[in-house]
């Protein structure tokens, strides 16, 4: 196989993230950079020398020389992008939410497998050193049988992207941005079987969207995990993540602001920290997937696996708008 072509559609902040990824890639080039603003779209195709710029995402579904379709466009258009590109013979990475309708997911999930494309989601946690580090902990029995769970994910609203505030278009704070914890500790933990969750829109006035959740989450296992997920913090608060784990013999802890940002603790023994690692999550995101190609393996996040996790958000989100416990499998649409 010679060398994959890419095309980014999405020039925001994680489009950039994504086009710097893939111009670290050795057997991959970056071909179009497409975004419905032309003047980023320009910008990135100049950044990562790429030949095309664009403002319509079909046009790059026609072009031979383009593989791999990395979608990074708001989660209400991922739908439709990924089945195109799907359709039209292109492997495709796309950002997290999958979706916000499971129907879409399952369409999405149906038009990959149909052409024989590979598709992933980029559930960025499932490849940061840490967290990936804390799943290898969990597995080897470091801390015991895990029991419970807490994780935090706390930022002001992102205005920079104003369609969060209808949730027909992002989903709300547990959708958008708690996703990354869920799919971690369905990861990490196994499957979730009940959601009740607590939260609205409680700050910004003009929005039908959750901006503060917390959801206590029941495993099959009998483990149980409390999320919680704010966009209610004050401008200029720092973004800031936290997860623990406590097991029947242990606990581990990871952080974004400590310099050792994860941390091991055992009866007996003195704590155990790791030092940050340098590798980037993303690079090795996207080098996975380009892998998956090459070699014609079975992606980490394959759309199966996106949509489970996008399940246990919205059953927070159904939760919050019932005042009820929301028992998995969903039945219907929530969004």
């Amino acid at each position: 196989m010679g060398e994959l072509g890419v095309a980014v559609i999405g020039c925001g902040f994680i489009g950039n993230v994504h086009l710097r990824a893939w111009s670290k890639v050795k057997g991959s080039r970056i071909i179009a950079a497409v975004d419905l603003i032309g003047g980023k779209a320009k910008r990135a195709a100049e950044a990562y020398k790429a030949p095309y710029w664009l403002t319509d995402y079909t046009k790059v579904l026609e072009m031979r020389e383009v593989d791999i379709v990395d979608v990074c466009t708001p989660t209400y258009t991922h739908a439709e992008i990924v089945v195109s590109a799907a359709k039209s013979g292109k492997h495709v990475l796309c950002e997290k939410p999958i979706a916000l309708r499971l129907s879409d997911a399952d369409d999405m999930i149906g038009a990959a497998r149909k052409a024989g494309v590979k598709f992933m989601v980029a559930h960025c946690l499932r490849f940061w050193p840490e967290y990936v580090e804390s799943k290898r902990l969990v597995e080897s029995g470091a801390i015991g049988e895990p029991r419970i769970a807490r994780a935090y994910r706390l930022s002001p609203f992102p205005e920079w992207a104003p369609w969060h505030k209808d949730r027909r278009l992002g989903g709300g704070v547990f959708v958008d941005m708690s996703i990354h914890d869920v799919d971690f500790l369905r990861w990490a933990m196994g499957e979730v079987e009940e959601v009740f969750a607590r939260g609205g829109t409680l700050k910004t006035a003009d929005s039908t969207s959750h901006d503060f959740t917390h959801a206590i989450l029941k495993f099959k296992s009998g483990a149980i995990a409390y999320v919680e997920g704010s966009w209610i913090q004050p401008p200029g608060f720092p973004f800031t993540t936290y997860l623990e784990i406590v097991g029947t013999h242990g606990m581990l802890a990871v952080d974004n602001h400590s310099p050792a940002a994860l941390k091991v603790y055992r009866p007996g023994e003195p704590p155990a920290v790791y030092t940050p690692f340098e590798e980037d999550a993303y690079d090795k995101e996207v080098k996975h997937f380009y892998e998956c190609i090459v070699r014609d393996l079975e992606p980490a996040v394959p759309g199966e696996e996106a949509k489970k996790t996008l399940e246990v958000t919205l059953a927070a989100v159904k939760s919050v708008d019932e005042g009820r416990p929301i028992k998995l499998p969903l039945e219907g649409e929530v969004l």
